[in-house]
């Protein structure tokens, strides 16, 4: 109203307005923002975070679609761009963080109750999905095999028994749309609900460099 009634004042009604698209904006901003939010007396700035996020991805959504068009439109002319470019991120996103780990956490064991998963091969047992427990295995084989700096040779035995932390979380600084740091908690459920609710598996974009 406080906009409004100046306007009305100097000009009349106003028939080509409407608040479908205010009620509309209130509840994507405003609601969603608030669901998203811990509900604690200092929530504003989490709405409004909330709001930025969703607005990144839209606009990194349309600078894909974009660059898809482009491609598609010169077909014929080949641009060769650097290894792991990221076409749609600032310049100063080619810093990177150290990420910070969150856990470790103590995670019970399904076919053994009483037990904890604490080794490598309790949690490929616990892995249900053979092709998952394929990827995690030859995974940290190779791994080891690229990270180990003489060359030791590990058994299968040796593998299996090695002892093993699972992490709930990890914390990774990334860059917003003005260029400030903002640290971004990602999280796994799997299948376990997220504070009650639904489970909570969060979508990482991975920058590969050579």
């Amino acid at each position: 109203m406080s906009h409004w009634v100046e306007q009305i004042r100097q000009y009349g009604a106003l028939p080509q307005y409407f608040a479908e698209r205010h009620e509309q904006e209130h509840k994507t901003n405003l609601k969603d923002g608030w669901n998203a939010s811990n509900h604690n007396p200092n929530y504003l700035p989490q709405v409004i975070t909330f709001q930025r996020h969703i607005l990144w991805f839209e606009i990194r959504e349309l600078n894909l679609q974009a660059l898809a068009q482009r491609r598609e439109n010169s077909a014929a002319t080949c641009i060769v761009l650097p290894s792991g470019a990221d076409l749609a991120a600032p310049l100063g996103s080619q810093l990177y963080a150290k990420p910070e780990f969150m856990g470790p956490q103590n995670r019970r064991d399904g076919k053994h109750t009483d037990a904890m998963i604490k080794d490598f091969r309790a949690l490929l047992d616990n892995t249900q999905d053979a092709t998952h427990r394929a990827t995690i295995y030859n995974g940290t084989r190779e791994f080891l095999k690229n990270k180990s700096r003489n060359n030791t040779y590990i058994s299968d035995e040796q593998l299996l028994s090695m002892e093993l932390c699972i992490y709930h979380g990890i914390k990774v600084q990334v860059e917003g749309l003005e260029g400030e740091g903002i640290s971004q908690i990602c999280r796994c459920t799997e299948s376990e609900s997220w504070h009650g609710g639904d489970r909570r598996n969060d979508w990482v974009w991975v920058k590969q460099r050579p």
